[in-house]
């Protein structure tokens, strides 16, 4: 008896381990196929509403494809979908006008702090284009956009902007990238999406991310901040 209690707790410590263990993210060492295919799951599980399918969707990615620990991969997870719900209580006030700024700054501040510890969880080094809290920034106007219907090519700026700052280079050597990624989550987010060339969102994201993956690795590091 007291041998299989030993056994029994190595391996409740052997999975303790795996769970929370750190490991070294690899943002380059993704598979742009399975990372398109998880990226439109999200997509499509964040217009429909679906947290628990988006959460699905998000951690296989920080685990699978950037190499991040179960624990780690899963807090990212709820962070995103904390931020994208937080944004989404934005549909009906009216952003125009003064009268609902402090509101509009709470929520927008929410989603901001939910994204930030994800980003900070990435390790995502402190360079010219800002740290964890710059591109949680990014990521608020680039999710802000996409709910509000806003054009592809808007919501592909801010997409061009996190890339160079996670993998180095300028915006400019990321906008084929986004542009790719923006239509895509366009067609997905909107109801009246057409595309020109026959090609569905999955397959403009899977461009997409053959393409960033092209990019990413002839791009220079990124240049920490002192």
């Amino acid at each position: 008896m007291r041998n299989i209690t030993k056994v029994l707790l190595l391996i409740v410590a052997a999975f303790l381990v795996y769970v929370i263990w750190p490991r070294t993210p690899n943002l380059k060492g993704f598979d742009p196929n399975e990372m398109a295919k998880l990226t439109v799951d999200d997509w499509i599980a964040r217009k429909d509403g679906k947290n628990f399918a988006s959460v699905v969707a998000r951690y296989k990615i920080y685990s699978s494809q950037f190499n991040l620990s179960p624990l780690t991969a899963y807090r990212m997870a709820q962070n995103d979908v904390a931020g994208t719900n937080a944004l989404r209580s934005l549909k009906g006030i009216d952003t125009t006008g003064g009268e609902n700024a402090d509101t509009v700054a709470a929520i927008e501040s929410k989603a901001t702090t939910a994204l930030t510890e994800k980003f900070a969880m990435m390790k995502v080094p402190a360079t010219e284009g800002g740290g964890a809290d710059a591109l949680a920034r990014e990521e608020v106007a680039r999710f802000s956009l996409v709910l509000k219907g806003a054009p592809s090519e808007e919501i592909a700026a801010p997409i061009a902007r996190i890339y160079a700052a996670e993998y180095g280079g300028t915006p400019e050597d990321f906008a084929e990238v986004a542009s790719n990624l923006g239509y895509a989550q366009w067609m997905i987010f909107s109801d009246t999406a057409t595309s020109p060339d026959g090609m569905s969102a999955l397959d403009y994201t899977r461009e997409g991310f053959k393409l960033l993956k092209e990019v990413a690795n002839a791009a220079p590091a990124p240049a920490a901040q002192n």
